[in-house]
């Protein structure tokens, strides 16, 4: 009975749409920024492995450029002016 009052009523029917699609916008938001969130975990763990001695080597300099890229890089949405 549920299904018909669903099918019966508009309005309800494109609340549950807007909602499942916010669900699943949500889900897939966090999906992404967890497979973003990997490589500046690893990176950042292998620069940072050895802090205490202050030298790195020239691969940890470079994973280093690439994190900073990463981190604080300009967003390709700005217009320069």
């Amino acid at each position: 009975m549920s299904m018909k009052f669903l099918k019966n009523t508009p309005l309800l029917r494109r609340v549950f749409e807007v909602g499942y699609a916010m669900l699943v916008i949500v889900i897939l938001s966090v999906l992404v920024g967890l497979i973003f969130a990997f490589p500046v975990m690893w990176l950042w763990n292998y620069i940072f492995k050895n802090f205490t001695q202050l030298q790195i080597n020239v691969f940890q300099a470079w994973a280093l450029n690439v994190l900073a890229g990463i981190l604080f890089g300009k967003n390709s949405g700005e217009k320069e002016r």
